[in-house]
């Protein structure tokens, strides 16, 4: 297996910031790149270690399914010069308006609607984790492997918007009889988006800080005051402090949203970060492995993409779906953040 290394971080927070090392904590990058993994090893997409007794899930929905409508080209020709109120009846027309975009067949609006399925659509098999690969990896007592579904459908939950997840917990060793082929993915209203390609992992642990809001008020404040007098260009604290991409522990980014604490839908206490499923794995910069920094960032560049796009999941607009969970309540309850 070849290893990745994170490159030493350009800036040492512990040095800079007096106190904040009392909150350093690790994660485990995973570095998912494209490859045939063993079924019985830790990886992303492919086949789980699932018993053959043991039926697999399924979700009945609702989905949230997306449509592209074509837009008539006076349409187009109004919204081209400006004409507001051309938007506003596209947004009134299409159910679930989202915006438009230009394809070859034409210009065409992004809406969605709601379906129930007459068939409940088989889970998709996103990622296995076993704990001794992957040193963050927390587990409940009775386990020391976590199995990671979801549903290639969009849903929405509150503010949550994106495919409905599942965990398994179970122990690797207690899997005698295996299921020898899992169910196809439904063939339509999935958004292959949520297939992700199999990729074997290349575990690294790393440092992490937390987001300067989880931190006492005094010192995240002079943490955002110093990263605010930085110049274009340079390293900040928000830069260096927190790894990009799949990773198992650490802490979470709150850039889009501030921070809003994960609290457990049983017990009502803190619960910390699972697991980060990323739509990509650094887009270069200071995280990008020694072993790669060969690579320039091209989107033209199969290699390029190969490795900062390695599992072919986009959440969100190209952001990351966080699993945070309790180990303190029964059955582990987790909840569910994309931004």
């Amino acid at each position: 297996m070849m290893t990745r290394t994170t490159p030493a971080r350009p800036l040492d927070l512990s040095e800079l910031f007096s106190g904040v090392n009392a909150f350093a904590r690790t994660a485990t990058r995973l570095h998912p790149r494209p490859g045939d993994p063993d079924v019985g090893g830790s990886h992303v997409g492919g086949r789980l270690l699932w018993p053959a007794d043991e039926p697999w899930p399924v979700c009945a929905g609702p989905h949230v399914v997306r449509q592209e409508t074509a837009i008539a080209p006076d349409l187009v020709a109004r919204m081209q010069a400006g004409d507001w109120a051309a938007m506003q009846q596209l947004a009134r027309d299409v159910p679930g308006f989202a915006g438009t975009m230009t394809t070859d067949q034409g210009s065409v609006a992004i809406g969605s609607v709601t379906v129930s399925e007459p068939t409940p659509s088989p889970m998709v098999a996103v990622a296995q984790l076993h704990a001794a690969d992957v040193a963050d990896l927390r587990c409940p007592d009775d386990a020391d492997l976590l199995q990671v579904l979801w549903c290639p459908h969009q849903h929405r939950d509150g503010d949550y918007a994106g495919p409905a997840v599942q965990l398994r917990w179970r122990t690797a060793s207690g899997v005698t009889t295996m299921l020898p082929t899992p169910p196809p993915p439904p063939t339509v209203a999935r958004e292959e988006d949520y297939l992700p390609r199999p990729c074997a992992l290349h575990p690294e642990q790393v440092v992490e800080y937390p987001w300067w809001q989880e931190l006492p008020a005094e010192l995240g404040q002079r943490i955002r005051q110093w990263d605010d007098s930085r110049q274009f260009g340079e390293e900040t604290y928000f830069s260096v402090s927190q790894a990009p991409g799949w990773k198992v522990g650490g802490y979470a980014n709150w850039e889009v949203s501030d921070l809003r604490p994960m609290d457990c839908p049983n017990c009502r206490q803190r619960i910390d970060l699972l697991l980060t499923i990323s739509s990509s794995e650094s887009d270069g910069g200071s995280w990008m492995p020694v072993e790669e920094s060969h690579l320039q960032p091209s989107w033209t560049d199969p290699q390029w993409r190969a490795v900062n796009e390695p599992t072919g999941i986009t959440v969100g607009r190209r952001g990351d779906l966080r699993i945070f969970a309790c180990f303190k309540c029964p059955a582990t309850p987790y909840r569910l953040n994309l931004q």
